[in-house]
């Protein structure tokens, strides 16, 4: 399942390779446990689509939908005129959204985790180099739905938990990073609410106590 999972991610990756499209938007979901969800999508002009259904003969399935596995979904859409391949993966933890972020050539992920209350992400992104899967775009949308409030960040617009970055495609190594609060899970009992529970936890055996004594001289 892993293999194929693989396989399936570049798809998007592929097509760009071969028809050259220029556009690309992340979006990375991340909940207050860890899990969350990678949208990674690919848009292509007119043009471009008639190319690689050329090369392909895949009309009928441009995006190869047909493909999808248990934890991802590909799905078409139509913006204007312009026709997004879409692969939506979930992740169960970070340790998984750092597997799919190291599977694609040109991210670097100096850290991405959850400790003592908050949300830390930082990556890097190659639009540069030969070799990254990132070198053919030139316009690339980074979008991150951060669990919590953000404390600090490099984002470029912020709307509520969600940071934006417009990727500067003419800088070798561009960074993301940001650094957010993350909701506590479950139910917490104020303080005062800690204190009664201890009251009546040290109070009441003494009373019950003092109750049996009563009743047995008596």
């Amino acid at each position: 399942m892993k293999t194929r999972s693989v396989k399936i991610l570049v798809l998007v990756i592929s097509a760009v390779l071969l028809a050259g499209c220029h556009k690309l938007d992340a979006t990375t979901v991340v909940n207050p446990d860890g899990s969350g969800e990678l949208k990674m999508g690919v848009g292509f002009s007119v043009e471009e689509r008639e190319n690689l259904e050329k090369q392909n003969n895949n009309s009928l399935d441009f995006c190869n939908t047909s493909q999808s596995a248990e934890n991802i979904t590909v799905i078409e859409e139509q913006r204007g005129d312009e026709t997004w391949c879409i692969t939506i993966t979930q992740f169960k933890d970070l340790d998984e959204l750092r597997s799919l972020f190291e599977q694609r050539k040109g991210i670097r992920v100096n850290r991405l985790e959850i400790s003592a209350g908050k949300f830390y992400y930082d990556i890097e992104v190659d639009t540069l180099s030969e070799d990254s899967d990132f070198s053919l775009f030139t316009d690339i949308t980074w979008s991150v739905l951060l669990p919590g409030t953000p404390i600090e960040h490099n984002a470029d617009q912020v709307e509520g938990n969600t940071l934006i970055w417009t990727v500067d495609t003419e800088s070798e190594k561009v960074s993301l990073r940001t650094e957010g609060e993350v909701p506590r899970t479950g139910y917490s009992f104020p303080a005062c609410g800690a204190t009664l529970i201890l009251l009546v936890s040290v109070l009441f055996p003494r009373l019950q106590a003092g109750r049996k004594h009563v009743q047995s001289r008596l």
